[in-house]
C-alpha cells in the first residue's frame, strides 16, 4: 500500500512539473525574414557619412547602393536552400568618393563577384566568399 501512495505521488510531481514548464515562457529566435523583397543594410566597422551602404533582392536581380555609387546585377541562388548563391553581372554607376567609402565599394563588389554562400538568421543576412564575408540587417519593416 504504501509502495503504491509513493509511485502516484511521484506521478502527481512529474505531472505537476512538467506543467509548470509548458507554461513557461519559451525563447524562440523570430522567423528570418525574407531573402528577396527585404532591404539589407551593410554593417560596417566605421559609421560612414551619408546613406548606408544595402541591397535588395528580388526575381534574380539585385539593387543597392555601395556608399557611392548605385549597385546592380544579377544573382543565381539554388533552389533546394543549401545557401549556395552566385552573382553575375555586378556593375556600378561611375561617381568617385571619398576614401573610405571607395573602399566600403570596393569590398562589397569583391565579395559579390565571388560569393559562393548566402545565410538569413532573423534580421540578419551574411553573404561570404573567396574574397571574405559581409554582414548585414534587416532594415525596418
Amino acid at each position: 500500500m504504501k509502495r503504491f501512495r509513493l509511485s502516484a505521488l511521484a506521478a502527481m510531481a512529474a505531472a505537476a512539473l512538467s506543467g509548470a514548464c509548458a507554461n513557461a515562457p519559451v525563447n524562440r529566435e523570430p522567423p528570418p525574414r525574407p531573402f528577396t523583397g527585404t532591404k539589407w543594410i551593410l554593417m560596417t566597422e566605421r559609421a560612414l557619412s551619408g546613406e548606408a551602404p544595402w541591397l535588395e533582392f528580388g526575381d534574380g536581380a539585385v539593387t543597392g547602393f555601395s556608399g557611392c555609387n548605385r549597385v546592380m546585377g544579377r544573382y543565381l541562388q539554388d533552389t533546394v536552400g543549401a545557401g549556395a548563391i552566385v552573382f553575375s553581372a555586378v556593375s556600378t554607376t561611375k561617381k568617385l568618393c571619398e576614401g573610405p567609402v571607395m573602399a566600403v565599394e570596393e569590398r562589397l563588389l569583391a565579395v559579390l563577384r565571388t560569393s559562393t554562400n548566402v545565410r538569413v538568421t532573423g534580421d540578419a543576412l551574411r553573404i561570404d566568399g573567396s574574397a571574405g564575408a559581409l554582414d548585414f540587417k534587416a532594415a525596418p519593416r
